[in-house]
């Protein structure tokens, strides 16, 4: 996901060099007009400076926001879910494969790489390419765009779960009981892969220029991503938990 701003060549060797000073890459604030090379430092702190600036309102409003909505659901809901031995089963079996299974690169690139697209085209950015690979990482060349959707596309990898999303779905609409035990266990599994996969993408991409969430912005990336995680995981709860022996129902004892 790398822009660069299209200059017409020139024979004469000291315009190629100021064609060359003037091509530079702004981390998703589109292109910077051509100029000073000196530019590139005080445009890239002003970007810093902004994005940190959101991430501190968001982390000051958005997370409390995020945390009450968890909160409300864990006391809400049942001490146990609707199907707790296929939740449990989901779960250890993921857990499970953490541990005894390397994970498969070449799909966790896959996946990485789709919720890059995926945003692309729930956005309106045109894709002009996409490529992954096994332990040699991917990428989704696209359009330029404006900082809000930049920001929205480089993100998706570590915000939307792309698996457990749709799982998630059929488990709420879905009632038929078979199919809703086997469901439950899928989604209990999905969310342990799902923070797996979480975690080695933050370890893979939280440093080095070109990786995302330095272009995103260290800070704000992680705000983003944990106030995601707080409400895919009352999500969880809200669906999972739902139609459980609820905290009214459970028998007291006591004077």
């Amino acid at each position: 996901m790398e822009w660069h701003t299209p200059f017409r060549a020139s024979g004469n060797a000291a315009r190629r060099r100021r064609v060359a000073d003037a091509v530079f890459r702004i981390n998703h604030l589109g292109h910077w007009p051509a100029g000073n090379h000196d530019s590139v430092p005080r445009v890239r702190w002003i970007s810093s400076g902004i994005r940190n600036a959101l991430g501190l309102v968001l982390g000051f409003f958005a997370l409390p926001w995020c945390l009450s909505l968890l909160i409300a659901s864990i006391e809400r809901h049942a001490y146990w879910p609707r199907f707790p031995v296929a939740v449990g089963v989901g779960l250890g079996v993921g857990l499970i494969l953490i541990f005894v299974r390397r994970q498969n690169l070449l799909f966790h690139t896959f996946v990485h790489e789709a919720c890059h697209a995926l945003l692309c085209l729930l956005t309106f950015v045109k894709i002009r390419g996409v490529a992954f690979t096994d332990g040699r990482g991917g990428q989704v060349d696209h359009d330029q765009a404006d900082p809000v959707r930049t920001t929205l596309i480089a993100i998706a990898p570590y915000t939307v779960p792309l698996l457990l999303g749709p799982a998630l779905l059929a488990r709420l609409w879905w009632h038929q009981e078979t199919a809703a035990l086997i469901l439950s266990g899928v989604c209990a599994f999905l969310y342990v892969t799902h923070l797996h996969g979480l975690a080695l993408n933050i370890r893979l991409n939280f440093w080095g220029e070109q990786a995302d969430l330095p272009r995103v912005g260290r800070f704000l990336a992680l705000v983003l991503i944990i106030g995601s995680l707080l409400l895919l995981t009352t999500g969880i709860i809200e669906v999972l938990w739902a139609g459980g022996a609820v905290r009214q129902g459970l028998p007291t004892h006591g004077g």
